[in-house]
């Protein structure tokens, strides 16, 4: 029984499911806190809490806040998959997926950061370098496990192919936010 587990390949598909809760919850505890905190500055909690009670007050805007991070990892996620396919379909030999199922077992660095995430969520600097540094280690963990049954161009091809989507992604999304803050800025003078 114990030596299936091991070579069940399913074993840990329940692993990004579950870092994706973690992530989510430890950032949603964090921008929750701040969002309570500003309500109530700009005194809108007080006439909150003559309409709901206090912890229902908590736990709506705590779940919309997970909601909110829930969908972005989940995106997140599914960018990160799709890459890796079309990056080992362009730079690998293995047409069986045999490559994928051999780094499918970092998913527990995730793991290990999402509960790590929790456990930091009073800094949201701290929670986001646990996820960048886990997201590396994942990427050259997964890229240790296929190296040799790739060329070295392949896996050169690899590094860059997510290097530069990465990179440009994260510039797409900061240009987008400075566009939307100049407007909302200009919108408010």
């Amino acid at each position: 029984m114990c030596d299936r587990m091991k070579k069940n390949v399913y074993m840990t598909g329940y692993l990004p499911l579950f870092s994706i809760i973690l992530f989510s919850c430890g950032f949603a505890i964090h921008i929750e806190r701040l969002v309570i905190e500003k309500l109530k500055y700009f005194g809108i909690y007080q006439g909150m809490l003559e309409l709901f009670q206090e912890h229902v007050i908590h736990l709506s805007v705590g779940f919309c806040l997970f909601l909110l991070f829930f969908m972005g990892f989940a995106a997140l996620k599914l960018l990160s998959d799709t890459l890796t396919h079309l990056s080992m379909f362009f730079f690998s030999r293995d047409t069986e997926g045999i490559l994928l199922q051999q780094g499918k077992s970092g998913g527990w660095f995730f793991f290990g950061g999402g509960m790590l995430a929790i456990a930091l969520n009073h800094s949201i600097l701290l929670m986001f370098l646990v996820f960048a540094a886990a997201s590396l280690v994942y990427f050259f963990y997964f890229l240790l496990k296929i190296s040799s049954s790739l060329s070295t161009v392949g896996i050169i091809g690899m590094v860059f192919m997510h290097l530069f989507f990465w990179a440009g992604f994260l510039l797409l999304v900061i240009y987008t936010v400075l566009r939307l803050y100049n407007a909302f800025v200009s919108a408010i003078t």
